[in-house]
């Protein structure tokens, strides 16, 4: 008996372990079957999940010191995006910059997964433009268009503004010399661009306008210096209809240079004598008229300066200009130059700054509409100014030095009398063509002067010869 059992065993064994292995091989198979299904259906989860989402990352450097593009996409058949942003070497810019990038990422694929049409189609595309400033500073305006299904995409604008030696980022606080002065001539400025503007005219949404443009810090966040404008930014159906679009309101640096810091500012030309000035004795003589123009007198006085060959300066309201544009455009025509005096001839310093600056720019822009020009000087009505108002007002602010009372006499008879005792070489004479007095007097005031060997000649070309 114990030998039989002896010779059974390796037998019996052989048996038990081929039946362990094939057991233990079934039960492998079904394990890691289970296990596969499961990592597809979590991966299969996974498919609109913002982490999920494969997408190239690139760096290189560019054309411009210290700067270098980031360039991210994804050609995700659901949810593509292309996005453009700028990198330095300072880290506070860096996580400002990416924190917008990301949550605009993360918004657009968290959209489109809760988007109820598994179908459709997104796209994020995200745009950079880069403007350097002198030598110190970029413009950055990343714009970003958004498709998350609809029939038409969402457009909207992020900018910064940095400082290339240190990196850090200048808002508008700084640019505008952190005065609430400024904001609020600014403010004006925008408002008045926006309001003006012939393509908006039916666009616009009036109250947004108002609400968007109050001289608050929070409203001109978005803004860049590119080449010699100061720019804003406003979204899609920010202010107007979609039909408008997007809008950019462009101001000259020459108009607002008054209103940004020293180092901001750009150099201006300040009137100068001609390199060939000739003889600083020679006899001249501005004349100039204020508050038209008017549709008989104003005529009446460029017939009278055409018979001396005698070229003047107007000072216009633009109150009258709207009224009576060809008026305009006909002195301008004939050679003579054209000023800005307000909207409605108000006392200038009796008024906020912004009503004040709002009548410089009003006008401003009414004459440059009615005759394609803009007006090269300026002068306050009753020459009421002071240093405040004249730093925001980029043009020469010029007054007078013989009043004529032309407005008080109404005398053709006394507007000669009156040059004759006040008068001196580069004199600026001050007269008003909306008085009938004064275009029948203009005649003699003219024969006189040219009998006595003066020049006609413009404010401008007459106040290089002033002393200051």
């Amino acid at each position: 008996m114990p030998e039989r059992r002896k010779k059974r065993g390796p037998m019996i064994d052989f048996l038990l372990i081929g039946l362990i292995i094939s057991l233990t091989t079934i039960i492998l198979v079904i394990i890691l079957s289970k296990d596969d299904f499961k990592f597809q259906k979590i991966s299969a989860s996974k498919e609109t999940d913002s982490n999920s989402i494969t997408s190239n990352l690139s760096t290189e450097s560019s054309a411009f010191p210290g700067i270098r593009i980031v360039t991210d996409v994804s050609n995700d058949k659901r949810t593509p995006f292309a996005i453009h942003y700028p990198e330095t070497d300072n880290k506070a810019f860096n996580d400002a910059v990416l924190q917008y990038i990301t949550d605009s990422k993360e918004n657009y694929l968290s959209s489109m997964k809760k988007n109820k049409d598994k179908e459709a189609m997104g796209e994020l595309n995200i745009s950079l433009e880069t403007f350097p400033y002198q030598k110190h500073y970029y413009s950055f305006v990343l714009t970003k268009t958004l498709y998350t299904g609809g029939a038409n995409p969402e457009i909207s604008t992020k900018t910064f503004f940095i400082n290339h030696e240190t990196g850090k980022l200048i808002p508008i606080e700084t640019l505008l010399n952190n005065d609430e002065n400024n904001l609020s001539a600014l403010a004006t400025y925008v408002r008045k661009d926006l309001q003006q503007n012939p393509k908006l005219k039916e666009e616009l949404f009036k109250d947004d306008v108002i609400k968007s443009t109050e001289p608050k810090w929070s409203n001109f966040h978005r803004f860049a210096i590119v080449d010699n404008s100061l720019q804003f930014y406003f979204d899609e159906y920010e202010i107007a209809s979609g039909a408008a679009g997007p809008q950019t309101v462009k101001l000259p640096l020459s108009l607002i240079n008054p209103l940004l810091a020293s180092e901001f500012q750009i150099a201006m030309q300040k009137p100068t004598k001609p390199v060939n000035v000739g003889d600083p004795n020679k006899k001249r003589i501005a004349l100039t008229f204020d508050d038209g123009p008017h549709p008989k007198v104003t005529e009446q006085i460029l017939n009278t300066l055409d018979k001396y060959n005698a070229k003047a300066t107007f000072f216009m309201l633009g109150s009258r200009v709207q009224y009576y544009p060809d008026i305009a455009k006909d002195v301008l025509a004939r050679g003579h130059e054209i000023g800005n005096h307000s909207w409605d001839h108000p006392v200038l310093t009796k008024l906020s700054l912004e009503q004040a600056v709002n009548q410089y720019t009003s006008t401003f822009a009414e004459i440059e509409k009615a005759i394609n020009h803009k007006p090269t000087v300026f002068r306050p009505p009753y020459g009421a100014t002071n240093d405040t108002i004249n730093a925001q007002i980029p043009i020469p602010v010029v007054l007078w030095s013989i009043d004529t009372l032309d407005w008080k006499h109404r005398n053709a008879q006394q507007l000669l009398p009156h040059v004759k005792n006040n008068l001196h070489n580069n004199a600026i004479v001050l007269m008003h063509d909306i008085h009938q007095s004064t275009a029948d007097g203009l005649d003699a005031v003219l024969a006189y002067l040219q009998g006595q060997g003066y020049e006609f000649v413009t404010v401008s070309e007459i106040l290089p010869y002033r002393q200051k």
